[in-house]
């Protein structure tokens, strides 16, 4: 009888411990774990096939041709992810009118680990040169945020609207 009693209190014990644990645990402030803020893949250097074509990009200081915005757009739907990868990040530097229909495809239809995040880092810089007075690119990254999968990073694309959004009330 004697050995019951005091595993019945060494039992008692320990739950009573428990339930202070629990309880001072729940109380207590979170710990703050510091994370650093994630960057927007680029792609790795790749030395482009000898029997592709290069893609050509315009100096920043100049317009594109309406030949060269066709062929990054034609390249936005290559099999060569270097060529799709130059061809999104160009586009940041085409129209407005020309640009945003194929960002807008490719922010919820395109590779989700690369392509995506460089047609919102180029839609994000066609807003901050070229202005969004219509909408258009917030339209875009907005369908991004509503009808994009589990792969589209919500928190990233609403922080590229954040910044669009900003850059319009200046």
């Amino acid at each position: 009888m004697q050995r019951r009693i005091s595993s019945f209190a060494l039992f008692t014990a320990l739950a009573a411990a428990a339930v202070a644990l629990v309880v001072w645990y729940r109380a207590s402030s979170p710990v703050a774990i510091p994370v650093d803020e994630a960057a927007v893949p680029t792609p790795p250097p790749r030395e482009a096939p000898t029997t592709s074509s290069p893609v050509s990009v315009a100096p920043a200081s100049s317009t594109p041709t309406a030949e060269t915005v066709s062929q990054w757009i034609a390249d936005t739907m290559s099999g060569d992810a270097a060529k799709r990868a130059t061809a999104i990040t160009a586009l940041a530097e085409a129209p407005k009118v020309q640009a945003v229909p194929v960002l807008r495809r490719l922010l919820t239809d395109a590779e989700p680990q690369v392509d995506r995040p460089l047609a919102l880092r180029s839609l994000r810089d066609l807003a901050l040169s070229q202005g969004d007075a219509d909408g258009a690119i917030r339209d875009a990254v907005r369908n991004a945020i509503y009808h994009g999968d589990d792969q589209t990073k919500a928190d990233d694309v609403q922080e590229v609207l954040d910044i669009i959004e900003e850059s319009e009330h200046r």
